[in-house]
């Protein structure tokens, strides 16, 4: 060792006794900040006993220790080396000695750590994983899933207990177990329930402890004998919830066999866990879920420190509480951390909070709980500053994301306030919605879907990832042939509620939407019914008898109109109310509003909105600069009605650094469909699809509440909305085993979504027991950015590649994938060709983000989170691309990027490490 201690491991300031010598000597073997020579350390009341490699001098020892606890640290008393403690009231230097034991040859006294928060042998081994279990699962594939919290109180048993009962829904066969031996909570429910109580956690402990062969096996038999009396949950699809109760009698006081007491020489430093699983594998139980004594207690150490358990940990928003789990989740990520693809990934509940005062606090917390999290989950591989993205196989880092994502569990009151009983309290935490806030980290069993064919029917897959692929690819360019009348939408709920709301009156919003949300197919697919009647009739929405003609004023350059034309529709309505020389072209438009840019002074609002209003009047074929184009549209009111509809925004108004440009697109978004909306009658409706980063940034001071005024026709595609189009898009191509109609897929519930994805990409990114994220978590997580939207055009373009690419993958055994439409592999390598795809359609159609954007590739490789400085981006830099869910803030000034734009900007994920040693 050279050099002082890091920071945080400075030499202490006070040394008392040898616990507080024992405690820095630890500290630094954690940071592995220990000499090649010193193999262990015991510490006693009266001396330190230093283990040493052979040809160790006493004088290299005495210089280390002088280092490590601050000069001066060390002294000679009658020739023995004495480490120096304080006591002010020794008027003479008070010491501890210092004992050499050379370790021989054979035995060099590095012996395995044991899964125990604070081991009396302190080695260097302490900066090191626990040696892993000599089995990656446990017995019958039983899933052990702990709960555990720094501080009691925080509402750990009762998410226990929604997560079991959770399981037992979903068909699962769960054991229960109080492991909570100083204040057991779920042992009271039980016992008020009125249950048996024939066999406690205590029971079995004791009798492992007592077995004569040092085995688990009487111990479970005898167990097994008793539980079943246990059992209080039995469903009809199978499922159940056995209670195993921290004891079995009412007595308070320390337990008198504690877990550690297991862990004798010749047992698997495992063999607690082992066994619980063992039990449950006896009885029939295929999930056992474990309430841990709060705190850093050495009562739940052994079930802590096993990577193959599921750990959750419960905290509040209190300091102490979320201080506190992010030491056991450093502490647990030195000595236990997961192996993605093998082990279960930890989770963390945020609970007891309001959402009015607390939102934004728990969101905060939330982003440095993932980061911890996600520090706790390895990834087997070489050192990410050496990987690149280039093969696209980096996607472990969406897993971890999905995997490592914690749970908010807002504050309810009835909590406040438990009863008795175990059914009161189930029928209570359902009343609250804990099930439905735990989903995503219950190990639920996979639901069961409808049989597709007979059996004897075999269903060809590859055909049906051709199906896909094929429909997938046309749809990736529904823009530019959205003209033809026969090309396919999905009715989405903000196209019902635009089309509803507007059954006899005609529409003056904005429809607001990122980048490939679908604006421009809707402007096409409405151009292409012609009135705005037939329009809801192709979209399934009855009863609108508003039958104005649409008329386009502005569309989009990326539109590539085969057949009918916007300048068909204009010029049918111009020709249809008199006018002889028909509208103005889209150039001439263009050109108009080109030439106000210039023209016009930047502040000149009135300017705007008469350029506005005579480009709704040229569009009409009413166009005549002699006269008032306020007039002109009242004339034409009186005698026609129509729909206006713009689109292609972004194209003409490009920098919004520009003020002008900022007032030209906040006068029409204000005071244009301000005054159409004065006109008596309503003759006129005006449709305005827009990017929703420029409503912010030409509108800043209320833009939220012109946003809030239309978000019922938003074009945000949440993680519901984008899973219901993979269906869609996956039944209209014929490439589901079960056939599902359009009108079935829209009436279906968000669970029932999932379920029905299930034949088309499983129900996780690997097989049903294997411990890969759920594919419907992980889809959106993958496609989304940071403001959890996913766009359409994303969610095509990945079935289309992941459809592609799964007609040459294979299964975990070597074999095709027989169970669903898309491989795994072949998802994880579409989210490059997606982020690719992604990048450049931002370059193009959004300038802003699109350069800095570049900038980042350019600086590419980096190791995400990152900080400003390293990529060359200033604070306002990264605040606009947070704003545009690129970027989010980690802790400590650091930044991720969303999984859709990190592999294309050659970013790589921190989240791999060495693989971990084996036993």
């Amino acid at each position: 060792m050279s050099g002082m201690p890091d920071e945080g491991l400075a030499p202490p300031e006070h040394l008392f006794t040898w616990v507080d010598v024992d405690d820095h000597l630890a500290s630094l073997a954690l940071a592995g900040r220990w000499p090649d020579w010193l193999l262990a350390v015991d510490g006693w009341w009266d001396g330190i006993d230093v283990v040493v490699t052979p040809g160790t001098g006493v004088g290299q020892v005495e210089r280390w220790f002088d280092e490590a606890f601050g000069a001066g640290s060390t002294s000679y008393q009658d020739d023995e080396l004495v480490l120096r403690l304080d006591d002010p009231r020794a008027s003479e230097i008070k010491g501890t000695p210092i004992m050499l034991t050379e370790a021989s040859a054979d035995d060099p006294s590095r012996r395995s750590t044991r899964p125990v928060l604070r081991d009396r042998h302190v080695t260097k081994e302490l900066a090191e994983p626990l040696v892993r279990p000599e089995k990656a699962q446990f017995a019958s594939d039983v899933q052990l899933v702990a709960l555990h919290s720094f501080k009691g109180g925080v509402g750990r048993t009762v998410h226990a207990v929604a997560i079991a009962d959770a399981i037992a829904r979903s068909g699962g066969k769960v054991l229960l177990v109080d492991a909570d031996l100083e204040a057991p909570g779920i042992t009271w429910m039980h016992r008020e329930q009125g249950a048996q109580l024939d066999f406690g956690y205590e029971d079995l402990l004791a009798l492992l402890q007592g077995a004569e062969d040092g085995g688990s096996r009487e111990a479970v038999e005898i167990a097994a004998a008793y539980l079943p009396n246990q059992r209080v949950v039995s469903h009809v699809n199978g499922g159940s919830l056995t209670v195993v109760p921290a004891s079995r009698g009412t007595r308070l006081g320390p337990p008198r066999i504690e877990p550690v007491d297991l862990l004798i020489p010749g047992r698997s430093p495992y063999f607690l866990t082992e066994a619980i699983a063992e039990l449950a594998a006896e009885v029939g139980a295929d999930t056992v879920v474990i309430d841990l004594r709060a705190g850093a207690s050495e009562l739940s150490a052994p079930v802590l420190l096993d990577p193959r358990v599921q750990r959750i940990f419960v905290t509040t928003l209190s300091h102490q509480s979320i201080a506190g789990t992010h030491r056991m989740l450093r502490q647990l990520s030195r000595r236990a951390p997961a192996v993605h693809g093998t082990d279960p990934a930890a989770s963390v509940i945020i609970t007891q909070y309001r959402q009015d005062a607390h939102g934004d606090h728990a969101e905060r917390v939330r982003a440095e709980f993932a980061d911890a999290l996600s520090a706790l989950l390895r990834i087997p591989g070489e050192d990410a500053t050496e990987k690149t993205d280039a093969d696209g196989d980096d996607t472990e880092a969406t897993d971890a994301d999905v995997l490592s994502r914690p749970v908010l569990s807002p504050f309810r009151e009835e909590l406040l306030a438990l009863p008795g009983a175990w059914d009161s309290v189930v029928r209570l935490l359902a009343r609250c919605g804990l099930p439905e806030v735990l989903e995503p980290i219950v190990p639920v069993h996979t639901p069961v879907v409808l049989s597709t064919k007979p059996e004897d029917d075999a269903i060809d897959y590859d055909e049906l990832r051709r199906q896909l692929m094929t429909t997938a690819k046309r749809l990736k360019f529904a823009e530019q042939d959205s003209f033809s009348s026969t090309s396919e939408f999905l009715v989405t709920e903000p196209l019902r509620h635009l089309l509803g709301d507007h059954r006899t009156e005609a529409p003056l919003v904005v429809v607001a939407g990122a980048k490939g949300a679908g604006k421009t197919f809707l402007h096409a697919k409405a151009c292409v019914a012609r009135s705005w009647d037939r329009f809801a009739e192709r979209s399934g929405v009855d009863g609108v008898q508003l039958a104005s003609a649409i008329v386009p004023v502005l569309e989009s350059t990326n539109l590539d109109s085969q057949g009918l034309t916007p300048q068909q529709l204009r010029d049918e309505f111009a020709m249809a109310n008199g006018s002889v020389g028909g509208a103005e072209s889209g150039l001439e438009i263009r050109d108009r509003i080109t030439r106000a840019k210039r023209d016009l002074d930047s502040d000149d609002e009135l300017g705007w909105r008469d350029v506005w209003l005579r480009t709704l009047a040229a569009a009409a074929g009413v166009s005549d600069p002699d006269r008032d184009p306020q007039q002109l549209l009242t004339e034409l009111g009186a005698r026609s009605h129509a729909v206006f509809l713009i689109d292609g925004l972004e194209d003409l108004f490009q920098d919004l650094d520009d003020e002008k440009q900022k007032v030209a697109l906040r006068v029409l978004l204000t005071d244009v469909l301000a005054w159409l909306r004065s006109l008596r009658g309503r003759p006129f409706g005006l449709v305005v699809f827009v990017r929703q980063d420029l409503v912010t940034l030409s509108v800043p001071q209320n833009s939220g509440q012109l946003l809030g005024r239309y978000a019922r026709y938003a074009l945000e595609w949440n993680r519901e909305e984008a899973l219901r189009l993979a269906l869609w898009v996956a039944g209209h191509a014929g490439a589901l085993p079960r056939p599902m109609p359009e009108a079935e897929i829209i009436a279906l519930s968000a669970d029932e979504v999932i379920k029905q994805l299930i034949p088309l990409w499983g129900w996780k990114m690997g097989t049903e027991k294997s411990k890969e994220a759920r594919s419907h978590l992980w889809v959106p997580a993958a496609l989304g950015d940071f403001n959890e939207q996913v766009q359409a055009r994303d969610v095509v373009v990945f079935l289309a590649e992941a459809a592609e690419k799964s007609l040459h993958q294979s299964g975990t055994d070597r074999q095709p994938w027989t169970d669903r439409v898309l491989a795994p592999g072949a998802m994880r390598k579409a989210l490059l060709e997606c982020s690719q795809n992604k990048i450049g359609d931002i370059k193009q159609e959004n300038p802003a983000v699109g350069g800095l954007l570049t900038r980042l590739q350019n600086v590419a490789p980096v190791v995400v989170p990152f900080d400003l400085e390293k990529v060359g981006l200033s604070t306002s830099d990264a605040d606009f691309l947070v704003k545009s869910g690129v970027l989010d803030h980690g802790t400590g000034g650091l930044y991720f990027v969303a999984e859709i734009y990190r592999h294309a900007l050659g970013f790589v994920s921190r989240r791999r490490a060495p693989v971990l040693r084996q036993q």
